[in-house]
């Protein structure tokens, strides 16, 4: 399995030309400043020790569904080996020219749109316009980012949609899926009396909480709610 010391190692030339990039996390970097959306670079494991896999993520920290800073969000993509390199087409550990065609693709594909998109607003509207690099955008994703917006009678849209159900008397399974379940009812009675202040409130806690004592936390620049 791919060690954490093979991550470090391809990281290191990267970090050296790029300050922007905060490593935390076993084998994740983010750009600074990091703002109410995350903007990651992954390198994974995959169950082929030969081999890793290089992805980049946009991870909403106050969707009611983030479980951690460490989140991958619903919008992302994997990052391929370029024809500039005779390595073929994976990040196999044994091909010397990964760490040189890491650095140059990590900034071709990743760097070059993530740069832009410095404020939260910029993050979901990319998010929403290329559904090709997005997971699926799910109508809990696009409440909160409605609301992120002050899109709030488009919110209220969705919450009519989703309402029966968060009180139709459903018992969550789990610990996780019981506090999602009583986040989204927290929403019910600012969203049905378009009680913005109230609604901003809430994502502005559940960005803090996501991202309290982690390592992005000196870094954090919360959001400012809408965006």
């Amino acid at each position: 399995m791919t060690t954490k010391q093979q991550i470090k190692g391809l990281y290191a030339p990267l970090l050296q030309t790029n300050p922007d990039l905060l490593p935390a996390g076993r084998n994740k970097v983010w750009l600074k400043p990091v703002g109410p959306v995350g903007r990651m670079i992954l390198v994974d494991r995959i169950s082929s020790p030969k081999v890793c896999v290089v992805s980049w993520h946009l991870v909403p920290f106050f969707m009611h569904e983030t479980r951690s800073w460490q989140d991958l969000g619903r919008g992302g993509d994997e990052i391929q080996r370029s024809g500039h390199f005779p390595g073929g087409y994976g990040w196999f550990w044994s091909d010397p020219t990964i760490y040189e065609d890491f650095v140059f693709q990590v900034d071709a594909v990743a760097l070059s749109a993530l740069r832009p998109l410095d404020t939260g607003r910029k993050c979901l509207e990319f998010l929403r316009t290329h559904p090709y690099c997005a997971g699926f955008l799910n109508k809990d994703w696009h409440l909160a980012a409605c609301i992120a917006l002050d899109e709030i009678e488009k919110a209220q849209e969705i919450w009519a949609s989703m309402r029966p159900f968060y009180f139709s008397g459903y018992i969550p399974e789990n610990a996780f899926e019981q506090q999602m379940h009583d986040r989204l009812r927290l929403l019910d009675e600012p969203l049905r009396a378009a009680d913005r202040d109230a609604l901003f409130a809430i994502l502005s806690r559940w960005e803090a909480e996501t991202i309290a004592g982690s390592p992005l936390e000196p870094y954090w620049s919360p959001g400012q709610y809408p965006f």
